[in-house]
């Protein structure tokens, strides 16, 4: 390792410098054995050597697991109590699985026409290795499925406490929202706005 590589830079990389002895301690073989592949060119790790001749090991810091909830509504009177009623349901599924939590998001957007920042805040710390959502539907049917496979390769998951297997149509509300907002992005505010109930079926 060169000068350069300093402490804080390892862990900016994620790793730890530690003796080759210790490594063989804590993956349960002998110094000897650890000795012998090293010479022989076959330990699983990168090797480093002091100037002094003392080998050490450079190995993956363990990283800190922290599971969290999302919930979302969209923007609606009740907003506040479909919240709180996601939690309520995703607090009661972890307390019967045990499982502890760390951050609960709230957040208040219409899929594929709100910027989600709750959402896109949980997706990029690295230490939130398990999101909750009640089901697919607080994501979008299609960025669950999106988000599920893009997370998948970083060791990272996303949970669904209350699935049947399903593929739904998006929620009501959600949907309401959607054309709503894309009506009044067509044809302005006011005129947008009767041309989707008339969408949804509400003629006035």
């Amino acid at each position: 390792m060169k000068d350069s590589d300093s402490i804080s830079t390892l862990k900016s990389r994620g790793l730890r410098r530690i003796r080759l002895s210790q490594w063989a301690e804590e993956e349960g073989v002998s110094r000897i054995t650890a000795y012998r592949m090293l010479r022989k060119g076959i330990l699983p790790v990168p090797v480093d050597r002091s100037p002094t001749g003392r080998w050490y090991v450079l190995v993956q810091e363990a990283r800190t697991e922290r599971v969290a909830f999302y919930t979302r509504a969209t923007r609606s009177p009740d907003q506040a109590l479909v919240i709180n009623n996601q939690i309520a349901a995703l607090s009661e599924w972890a307390a019967s699985r045990r499982q502890r939590v760390h951050v609960v998001a709230r957040e208040i957007a219409t899929p594929f026409v709100d910027r989600m920042p709750k959402l896109a805040e949980l997706l990029a710390d690295e230490h939130i290795t398990e999101i909750i959502v009640e089901n697919p539907a607080v994501l979008g049917e299609a960025h669950y499925q999106l988000l599920v496979a893009a997370l998948a390769p970083q060791g990272r998951t996303i949970t669904v406490a209350h699935d049947d297997g399903r593929v739904r149509s998006p929620r009501r509300d959600d949907l309401h929202a959607m054309i709503t907002r894309l009506c009044e992005h067509a044809f302005g505010r006011a005129k947008g706005a009767v041309a989707a109930q008339r969408a949804l079926g509400h003629d006035s």
